[in-house]
Order: C-alpha cells, then sequence, then structure tokens
C-alpha cells in the first residue's frame, strides 16, 4: 500500500489537487483498510485518499489515539495524545511531570520562535488547549472530506509542526505537474465549502494559494459537499 501523495495539505487548493489528480489517475487512492504494519509507517507527510464506494471504508482507523476534532476551514484538525482518555473527557488535573510531556501552546510557541504568530500557530496544531495530554511530538491529523456525485472521498494527512516550519514537506501547489492541473468543476462547487478556497491564504501568501475565481459558477449543481465528523 502506497501513500497518495507525501507532503504537506495547507490549503482547500491543496486537498483540491489531490483529489483532481487521483481522478485523473496520476495520483493512488487507498482501496483498503491499511493493516497493521501498514499503520506503523504512518509517518510526517503521510496523505492518503480514499473513496467510500471504492474502498468499502466508511472510518479510517490508523492504531493511534487522537484528541477530539476542531474545525479550521473546511478541515478537521486532531492532535495524537499520549492515551487513551476514558470517554474522551478533558483532564481536570495534569502533574507537572504530564505538563513537561504536554505538547502544549508553550512548547508549540518554542517551535515556532518568541515572536509566535498566533494565527500560524493555530493553522498548524489547532485551538485544542494543553488540559488534554497530547504526546510530546507527536503528529497532527489533517482530514477533509467532500461528496462528488452522491460519493464520498476522504483526504487524510499527517505532520509534524515542525517540518512545516523547517519547509521539509512540500504542497501540492508546489510540485508543477499537481499545481497546472485544471479542477473539475464537480469540484468547486464553492457554496458547499465552509470557507471558500479562493479566500482560503497560505502561510507565505503566494499565488498558487488561491483558486482562480473563474473556475466556480461553471455548475450550479449542488454536486459536492463538505462532509464533517467522519473520524
Amino acid at each position: 500500500m502506497t501513500e497518495t501523495f507525501y507532503g504537506y495539505i495547507e490549503t482547500t487548493q491543496d486537498v483540491l489537487l489531490i483529489f483532481e489528480g487521483c481522478r485523473r489517475g496520476l495520483l493512488p487512492r487507498i482501496c483498503r483498510r491499511l493493516q497493521e504494519k501498514e499503520r506503523r509507517m504512518i509517518r510526517s507527510g503521510s496523505v492518503f485518499v480514499f473513496d467510500e464506494r471504492e474502498s468499502g471504508i466508511k472510518r479510517w482507523t490508523d492504531g493511534l489515539v487522537w484528541s477530539p476534532s476542531r474545525i479550521l476551514g473546511n478541515f478537521l484538525i486532531y492532535r495524537e495524545l499520549d492515551k487513551r482518555i476514558p470517554g474522551d473527557k478533558k483532564l481536570t488535573s495534569i502533574t507537572n511531570e504530564s505538563r513537561q510531556r504536554s505538547f502544549s501552546a508553550d512548547q508549540t510557541a518554542g517551535i515556532l520562535g518568541v515572536s509566535t504568530d498566533r494565527n500560524r500557530e493555530r493553522r498548524l496544531v489547532g485551538s485544542l488547549s494543553d488540559s488534554y495530554r497530547f504526546r510530546k511530538d507527536g503528529l497532527i491529523k489533517k482530514t477533509m472530506s467532500i461528496i462528488v456525485n452522491g460519493v464520498t472521498q476522504h483526504l487524510v494527512s499527517y505532520y509534524h509542526p515542525q517540518d512545516i516550519i523547517s519547509n521539509k514537506l512540500r504542497t501540492p501547489s508546489s510540485v508543477p505537474e499537481l499545481a497546472s492541473l485544471e479542477i473539475s468543476p464537480d469540484l468547486l462547487v464553492k457554496q458547499n465549502f465552509r470557507v471558500p478556497p479562493m479566500v482560503e491564504p497560505s502561510f507565505d501568501h503566494s499565488e498558487n494559494a488561491f483558486i482562480n475565481s473563474s473556475s466556480y459558477g461553471k455548475d450550479d449543481n449542488n454536486k459536492v459537499s463538505i462532509a464533517y465528523g467522519f473520524l
């Protein structure tokens, strides 16, 4: 089983480029559940796409323990936890040792530097407080789902924040073979997106971070909608 893509999914445009690449057969979709040995190979930069009908997968499982999700634009963000907390309840008291081990906002600030851009931080790790026992150096999971012609397509991506800060992971928008793809109108019905892709900024505000507005309005049918909470 191979990853659909290796890199960082920063914007909704990146997701659309990956979906388009899969639609054209340029990128592979996952056709079955990951086996245990394959789950252990999940790394920072892993990106997987699967079609519910094609794969038979209704719920993605990766063997890791995650925080509750937080909505970030068109995405859901999860942070890896040290261990499962009964009932997914917040910790009412955390020992000093646990605080030191948690991937807290203060630690995130240390990664991003003293003059942390809080908006950038939130885009990397979500808005969860340190009242959850985050795994030190744990992964972030970023997901998005769309429904195209009645079939749900899912994208699941993983990364370490430090890899993004260090520019170790490329985005689909920075890959010429993907960035040059014309997105199918079936994927561009903007009224179904919580945040229209054309106004979703990237960290560097580069031109590639935006969808050309002329791509919209080609299809008035409600073929595409964002589906939240599938994980």
